[in-house]
């Protein structure tokens, strides 16, 4: 729990640079980790999606927030991070405005923790109106083109900051060896070389430039080891994976980060 939570705290430090003088992210992150209580730390590791705080929930389609649900989750509860949209996206002039009201709520706890913010660019900031929509990733894979995938992940990197937001639930690392798999085209394919070559490459394109600039978002390895591996092709459904198999086919890509 003490090194996730200290990850969680070294990225939202770093998302809204709050800079001390002689001290690095996670010396600031780490001292600040000492000042927790249980409580607090419990809450940095909750995350919440918008239809809980938003006015009317999943049918949302303005970005309209309810104050009380907002100070409930980032106050009462201490939420660490949230993520998404509702059922409809939005303009780049909401999210700032969404996201400012969010992070503004967070002067009101007692560490002013900034909350981290997560959206699912996955193929280009999809969430903003007006973004720039790109292949998913199994066409971005048949391409074997990392340099495609590189620019593909800058352009998604802007769009996401231009939103207001840091942190893209990006790439996803999968194999596709379940064809029933119903969410199969969010991967690089079936080849461990192709998926490791395309989603270092994102990876790279989307942080190189440093989260204090414009340019670029922290990003999200996902999902987890046999993720993709369902039994039946429904989602998040259970697996049978051998050890052996576990590590020749859906480790390698999460080891080459």
């Amino acid at each position: 729990m003490k090194r996730t939570v200290l990850l969680l705290l070294s990225v939202g430090i770093s998302v809204l640079a709050m800079a001390q003088a002689g001290k690095s992210d996670s010396q600031k992150a780490a001292a600040m980790l000492k000042q927790m209580t249980l409580e607090e730390k419990v809450g940095q590791m909750t995350q919440v999606t918008l239809a809980v705080f938003a006015k009317g929930g999943w049918a949302n389609q303005d970005g309209e927030l309810d104050p009380a649900l907002l100070k409930k989750a980032v106050v009462d509860y201490k939420v660490g991070s949230m993520l998404n949209t509702t059922a409809h996206a939005l303009s780049v002039d909401t999210w700032v405005k969404m996201i400012t009201q969010i992070q503004d709520e967070t002067k009101n706890t007692r560490l002013k923790i900034p909350i981290l913010y997560g959206l699912d660019g996955m193929h280009g900031q999809t969430y903003t109106l007006g973004s720039t929509l790109f292949p998913q990733n199994l066409p971005m894979g048949a391409t074997r083109n990392p340099e495609l995938v590189k620019a593909m992940a800058k352009v998604a990197a802007k769009e996401l900051r231009a939103s207001g937001v840091r942190w893209n639930f990006a790439p996803v690392l999968d194999i596709g060896r379940q064809p029933l798999w119903s969410r199969f085209p969010e991967t690089y394919g079936e080849d461990v070389f192709i998926v490791k070559t395309m989603g270092a490459a994102a990876i790279k394109s989307y942080e190189e430039d440093g989260l204090r600039n414009p340019t670029a978002v922290a990003s999200c390895m996902k999902h987890y080891l046999g993720y993709s591996a369902s039994r039946t092709g429904k989602d998040r459904t259970p697996i049978y994976l051998p050890e052996i198999e576990l590590r020749e086919y859906y480790l390698p890509q999460f080891r080459k980060r």
